[in-house]
């Protein structure tokens, strides 16, 4: 634990509210003990701008900015403030911004940068619950449970034999995971207890994580993966170089019975790809929590018992939010009133941090 300064003045930070009431009890105890808190209430991103363009508004003097809620939670899900003319508006005072989940794609890390204002997202907060889901839909995508659900509370009366057709066990079976970071390696370790053999494709191998599983191998040629995998798992980040990595050309490098598990980003799967794949019989089992044109879904897709789709749920446990307030509070308490010394994701752009 860092001695902590003693400040003549809280800072004042503007705070994201959410209608859900999930806190990590110790961390908004310290948030409201230690900040001014003034609650962000615009009815829309435009509001935000006029409101903190007035030179005495009620958001004037502000030091930071805090979202460690969840970000597309109501009331305010819809608003990002953090690009565009937004970012330009918000007050020269403040220095710092913390917000809650691992991704930054809806932040302008160099506009923020360029006004000396420093970005913290919450890592590895919601790496659990997110590899949960992801082992969740690797067992769906290859026993069709939900579709085994959907029959009986629809009281449909299809052959439901007709997924032993293609239903299988995942022991014994090879997952290719593409993107091993702090998710990844979570997935890793309950597969490989299912009796699953696990490869992976990154920009550099991980050693250590060879070391504690048996058997994972790293392959330096992604198409290596694709060859051989029986399951691919996409937890790689999303950039111009990974949109579509999974099209038409690259379902012709993998299995003739091959499963599919995208927990990235939806960009990443090329959807007529996948139509493709299920329609030829190549693609026998997948599992989306994030797709090309959610929350908008091909009925070819909708309609097919070898699909479990999700709306972007992997990082929705309460755990999650109450690890990202706590590392949204280390972040403002270790600024404000430590060393100063934290990990921006954008900090290597400000030419004055330290």
């Amino acid at each position: 634990m860092s001695e902590w300064k003693t400040l003549q003045k809280k800072p004042k930070v503007l705070y994201f509210p959410w209608v859900l009431n999930v806190h990590d009890d110790d961390s908004w105890k310290t948030l409201n003990e230690k900040f001014e808190i003034v609650n962000y209430d615009c009815s829309s991103v435009e509001k935000f701008i006029e409101e903190a363009r007035k030179p005495n508004g009620k958001y004037s003097g502000i030091d930071a900015i805090c979202r460690s809620s969840r970000i597309h939670g109501k009331p305010f899900g819809g608003q990002h403030i953090f690009n565009g003319e937004a970012a330009k508006a918000i007050p020269d005072t403040v220095k710092l911004i913390v917000s809650s989940g691992h991704g930054y794609n809806r932040t302008n890390l160099e506009l923020l940068a360029d006004r000396g204002i420093l970005f913290c997202n919450s890592p590895n907060t919601a790496s659990q619950s997110t590899a949960d889901v992801a082992v969740f839909l690797i067992i769906q995508s290859f026993r069709y449970l939900t579709y085994a659900e959907h029959y009986v509370r629809t009281n449909s009366k299809d052959d439901i034999t007709n997924i032993t057709v293609n239903a299988e066990n995942p022991r014994n079976k090879t997952l290719g995971i593409i993107g091993l970071g702090d998710i990844g390696i979570y997935v890793a370790r309950t597969c490989k207890a299912m009796g699953m053999n696990i490869v992976y494709h990154n920009r550099n191998p991980k050693p250590q994580y060879e070391a504690e599983i048996e058997g994972l191998k790293f392959l330096p040629n992604i198409d290596d993966l694709y060859a051989v995998s029986d399951c691919i798992l996409l937890l790689c980040p999303y950039s111009e170089d990974t949109k579509h990595l999974i099209n038409f050309e690259t379902f012709k490098k993998m299995k003739d019975r091959v499963r599919l598990v995208n927990m990235a980003r939806g960009l990443i799967v090329e959807e007529a790809a996948v139509i493709d794949a299920l329609e030829r019989g190549q693609l026998v089992g997948a599992g989306f929590d994030v797709t090309e044109f959610e929350p908008k879904f091909d009925d070819r897709i909708l309609s097919n018992y070898k699909v479990t789709i999700l709306p972007h749920v992997g990082a929705t446990a309460r755990e999650t939010y109450q690890l990202s307030e706590k590392k949204c509070v280390e972040n403002l308490m270790q600024f404000f009133y430590g060393d100063g010394k934290i990990d921006a994701v954008n900090k290597h752009l400000i030419k004055t941090a330290s």
